[in-house]
């Protein structure tokens, strides 16, 4: 068997770059000043050049200015913060090199300048372009890029291997395996038979090996799920060479042109197995979700309840719809959550609003080592429960 690998690719990177900027942005002090969070998407459909982007920054940072440079409720000192924060994002967009990273398809910024944060996180992935003010920097966004399932297409015909790995968002060819598997003979007669059965024979040993090296690439670089693309006569003769810890993580397959296929159809033709497997994990959710909700259950729906289970550290899986916000109030003491401005019941302290609560739940989810799960597909079913619930630990 030859093998020739191609080369790694940036997203991978990337997404772990984004993982590392959460765990800073979680812990930054702000010492009390509000955080500017800015995001842009470079779709190349709405925003080819350089000049398109510095009018989509422009119009998020004038939002700004009118939305909380005359705020009433916003003193002079957070006001002149505001400007400084503004003047620094206009700063760096003005460097050309900052709106054209290499590879990336958007950008986070986050600025405080009283508490000495300015960071800028390429993102991999177009986002929705949007500004924020809030006591803690906006990560949502980040979240929902940062923590997708990791998926292997593994593409195989008679002949030929080609594994592609990435996210939901886009794949990319990682390896690719040419044997010598002869082509099936047209003579009939003995001979034939005889050739065939060895065409069959290396066409098993072609699989075999591909399903080897698939599984030394998993234990190196772990991905989440896997489908199978190539001829639908060898689908099951390669499910049945799958390593056990691969089968497990199978999540279809289809059939495609092997050979000649590229990596956008490859992806595009995996996205409805993709989307029925998110739809498969959110039903799931949604139906524990159902399950607890009978009482002494482990299921909570309702911001107050999901708030104070998140307090009390019983929270096991938080299930948001996508976008779904919410204003609350923060503990300037302790930091407890809370829906309703009562003074606190561990110090009496008279909490602190906040614009978006749902995003401080999210901190707290993450740093007691809860899954979050945005929910995509079933938002309606969600919205029944106010678009945000809970799985509780036992």
């Amino acid at each position: 068997m030859s093998a020739r690998a191609t080369s790694s690719f940036a997203q991978p990177r990337r997404v772990a770059s984004i993982r590392r900027a959460i765990g800073h942005l979680l812990g930054v002090e702000t010492r009390g000043s509000r955080v500017l969070s800015l995001y842009l998407g470079f779709d190349p459909s709405r925003m080819p050049n350089l000049r398109e982007r510095r009018m989509e920054a422009d119009s998020l940072l004038a939002q700004a200015e009118r939305r909380w440079g005359g705020d009433g409720h916003v003193s002079h000192l957070e006001r002149m913060a505001l400007r400084e924060d503004i003047e620094m994002v206009r700063g760096l967009l003005a460097e050309e090199r900052e709106l054209a990273p290499e590879s990336a398809r958007g950008l986070a910024i986050f600025c405080a300048a009283p508490a000495g944060l300015c960071e800028v996180v390429s993102l991999p992935e177009p986002v929705e372009a949007m500004v924020a003010l809030e006591e803690r920097p906006y990560i949502e966004p980040l979240l929902e890029l940062a923590s997708p399932e990791r998926w292997c297409v593994l593409l195989l015909s008679h002949r030929t291997s080609r594994i592609f790995t990435g996210t939901r968002e886009r794949i990319v060819e990682v390896a690719h395996v040419l044997d010598d598997v002869h082509r099936h003979h047209e003579q009939g007669g003995w001979s034939q038979a005889r050739y065939q059965r060895g065409v069959e024979t290396e066409t098993d040993r072609h699989i075999r090996g591909t399903c080897t090296l698939l599984h030394e690439r998993c234990k190196r670089r772990a991905f989440d799920r896997l489908l199978l693309a190539g001829p639908a006569e060898l689908h099951h003769r390669v499910e049945l060479e799958l390593h056990p810890d691969l089968r497990q993580r199978l999540a279809g397959c289809f059939e495609i042109d092997v050979e000649r296929a590229t990596a956008d159809e490859a992806h595009r033709r995996a996205m409805p197995l993709i989307e029925a497997e998110e739809r498969r994990r959110e039903q799931e959710a949604l139906s524990s979700l159902e399950e607890g909700l009978a009482p002494s259950g482990h299921g909570a729906v309702g911001l107050d309840e999901i708030l104070e289970a998140l307090n009390e550290g019983l929270l096991g899986t938080l299930l948001l719809a996508r976008g779904f916000r919410a204003p609350g109030f923060v503990c300037p003491v302790c930091g407890r959550l809370a829906a309703s401005a009562h003074a606190c019941p561990l110090d009496g302290a008279q909490p602190a609003r906040c614009e978006d609560v749902v995003e401080n739940a999210i901190e707290l989810a993450l740093e007691n080592a809860a899954e979050v799960l945005v929910v995509r597909h079933l938002g309606e079913k969600l919205a029944a429960h106010g678009s945000i619930a809970a799985l509780l630990r036992f």
